[in-house]
């Protein structure tokens, strides 16, 4: 029976309710989440296609926030090195899935378009930033390895192979499709970016702490930004 991701945000809500009672469900439901998450995004066909990319879509961030949740559960009650597990089999596996959707989705006939910096052509100057561009680079096989010289000549390729006769066939519809994709690898990249955060924050937790209820602000804390410091 498919597993929806709402299971895991009612039994959060339980868990900010009775915060003093055992995530031991919590952490069955987000585990099996996770599970058949993980086997529908990595049986997923990377495709420009818009249904397929839905699909896939709620599966690989469902598996995303799956993980997140075992992993932060498992380290509020000191189970830092079962979170450490958790994280190294999981975060490559997430990875991959991200590169093969960038590598796909980034691919042109054309191979001097065959580069998410082709997005740094001034027609999406007011749809992509370049912030959003630098992130999408990071999963992007083909493009994560540039030297600032190899980029720079790639963006000279891209405005010559937008400045001839049959760029005509670069319409529209191709520019949309391309915004599109920068949006799509864009959540990836932000999504395998966070993950790699918690990994550094459960290594911190192990090395420093019995639980990151010890480093982390208590819950009548004011928001803001604080300064994790290890724990003496």
């Amino acid at each position: 029976m498919p597993i929806k991701k709402p299971e895991i945000h009612t039994e959060l809500d339980d868990r900010k309710r009775f915060p003093n009672e055992s995530p031991r469900e919590a952490l069955k439901v987000a585990s099996r989440v996770r599970l058949f998450l993980a086997n529908q995004a990595l049986q997923a066909s990377p495709e420009l296609n818009a249904e397929l990319m839905l699909n896939a879509d709620i599966s690989i961030q469902g598996w995303a926030v799956a993980t997140a949740t075992e992993a932060n559960l498992l380290l509020e009650i000191g189970q830092n090195q079962a979170a450490k597990e958790l994280l190294t089999e999981e975060v490559p596996k997430f990875k991959q899935v991200a590169e093969k959707w960038s590598a796909e989705l980034i691919s042109d006939r054309n191979p001097y378009l065959s580069t998410v910096y082709r997005l740094t052509s001034s027609r999406f100057d007011n749809y992509i930033t370049s912030e959003r561009i630098e992130r999408i680079a990071q999963i992007s096989p083909s493009d994560r390895t540039l030297s600032p010289e190899q980029i720079r000549r790639q963006k000279t390729n891209i405005d010559v192979e937008f400045s001839m006769s049959h760029s005509a066939q670069l319409d529209q519809s191709w520019t949309h499709r391309q915004i599109v994709v920068a949006e799509y690898l864009d959540t990836l990249s932000e999504l395998s970016a966070r993950l790699d955060s918690l990994q550094s924050f459960a290594t911190l937790c192990d090395q420093n702490a019995k639980s990151s209820r010890d480093l982390l602000p208590d819950a009548e804390a004011e928001p803001g930004l604080y300064l994790l410091s290890p724990v003496e």
